[in-house]
C-alpha cells in the first residue's frame, strides 16, 4: 500500500483524472457514474467512478511539484497509465483573459529543485506531454466548440514569486504559469506512462499579482465543461 494514498490495488483505475484543490476534485467526482471515495488521507480527495462506461479516477494532488510527484508516482505504483492534470494558471500576455482554456504543449521548470532530484547533473528534461493525449485533447475541446490556446508553459515553485514573469517569460512566447505540470510531464517520460494537461486561466499577471482573479463560483461552470471534455478523452484513450 502507498505511504500517502491509503489505497488497494484495484481501486485506481488506469485512467486518472487529477487537480490541485479537492473541492475541485468532489465537483468532478460528481460527473462519474457510481463514484466511491477511495482515499481522504492527508487530504488526498480520490475518487473512482466510471465515464461512458470506463473506469476513471479523480485523484488530488495538492499545491506544487514535490505534492505532485508523490501522488502521480503512487498513483502510477497501483495502476495508473493514463494521467491528466485539469489546472489553473496565470496568464502571462496582456492579451489572455480570465476564463480561457490553454492546452500546455510542454512546461519549462528551473534547473534543480525537485529535477536535480530525479534526474542529476546539470541536464533539463524536455517536459512534454503524451502526444496522443495531446491530439485527443485537442480534437475533443475542438468538437466541444470551446475556444483553446496552445503553446508552452512554465511551472514554477513560488507562488509569490511571480510578479516579473509576464516580462522575463511571457515576452519569450511563455503564455502561462502554474506549479506541477512539468513534473507531471517529466514523470510521465520517466515511468513509461501517457500524460497531458488542460489548464483554466483564473488571472493575468500583466496586471500584478493581485489583479482580477476567478472566484470558486466563476471557475465552477467552466470546470464543468473542460472536465467533461478531459473525462471524455480520458475514456477514449487506450
Amino acid at each position: 500500500m502507498p505511504i500517502h494514498l491509503k489505497v488497494s490495488k484495484g481501486d485506481v483505475a488506469e485512467r486518472v483524472i487529477v487537480v490541485g484543490d479537492p473541492a475541485r476534485a468532489r465537483q468532478l467526482a460528481n460527473m462519474l457514474k457510481d463514484s466511491r471515495i477511495i482515499n481522504e488521507n492527508r487530504g488526498f480527495l480520490t475518487y473512482t467512478g466510471s465515464y461512458n462506461g470506463v473506469k476513471i479516477t479523480v485523484a488530488t494532488h495538492g499545491i506544487g511539484a514535490p505534492s505532485a510527484a508523490i501522488v502521480v508516482e503512487e498513483l502510477v505504483s497501483m495502476g495508473a497509465r493514463v494521467i491528466v492534470r485539469l489546472g489553473t494558471a496565470a496568464a502571462l500576455r496582456s492579451d489572455i483573459e480570465p476564463g480561457a482554456v490553454l492546452i500546455p504543449s510542454g512546461a519549462g521548470y528551473n534547473a534543480g529543485g525537485i529535477y536535480a532530484q530525479y534526474l542529476g547533473g546539470s541536464i533539463v528534461y524536455p517536459a512534454v506531454p503524451n502526444h496522443e493525449v495531446l491530439l485527443k485533447l485537442v480534437s475533443k475541446l475542438m468538437n466541444s466548440r470551446l475556444s483553446f490556446m496552445i503553446g508552452p508553459i512554465y511551472s514554477s515553485d513560488a507562488f509569490y514569486a511571480e510578479e516579473d514573469l509576464p516580462r522575463v517569460l511571457g515576452s519569450r512566447g511563455i503564455l502561462g504559469v502554474e506549479m506541477e505540470c512539468a513534473v507531471l510531464f517529466l514523470l510521465g517520460l520517466i515511468r513509461g506512462i501517457k500524460t497531458g494537461a488542460v489548464l483554466v486561466i483564473t488571472n493575468n499577471l500583466t496586471e500584478g499579482r493581485f489583479g482580477r482573479f476567478l472566484e470558486a463560483s466563476e471557475l465552477e461552470p467552466i470546470i464543468n465543461k473542460v472536465g467533461a471534455v478531459i473525462l471524455d478523452a480520458l475514456s477514449e484513450i487506450t
